[in-house]
């Protein structure tokens, strides 16, 4: 059974999940502290909500579609980790990339969240 703190931090990660399926950045932005940081563990993280949504509206500039396939979903204390497929149409080619994400919620809003996949991989599938 899990405790009510990781019933929200689920229920957090479930939101973020569905504004990246709705391509919806102000949604997503809106579940971050101000000072959180993401990383995709290959490139330099983004520090606060300006550096998010700059991350953000580029990618949204170039998507057209976004469904993340969680394979598995596990929850301890306030940390989130979801494995997935991510399904995408950026600039007009449709792609798959497997990913980890882990996230760590504090008062309801995600305060870190670590990315892993293949960089390369994601470039070669929206390569021109």
């Amino acid at each position: 059974m899990r405790s009510p703190d990781e019933e929200a931090a689920l229920a957090v990660v479930d939101r973020m999940k569905e504004g990246w399926q709705k391509l919806d950045g102000d949604l997503i932005l809106s579940l971050f502290h101000d000072d959180a940081v993401m990383q995709s563990m290959m490139k330099e993280p983004y520090r606060g909500k300006a550096e998010i949504k700059a991350m953000l509206d580029g990618f949204f500039a170039i998507a057209t579609a976004v469904r993340m396939e969680v394979l598995n979903r596990r929850v301890e204390g306030n940390v989130v980790t979801l494995e997935r497929r991510d399904h995408f149409t950026a600039r007009g080619k449709s792609g798959i990339l497997p990913a980890v994400g882990i996230f760590e919620v504090e008062d309801g809003l995600i305060r870190t969240w670590r990315e892993y996949y293949d960089w390369g991989m994601y470039e070669r599938q929206i390569a021109d």
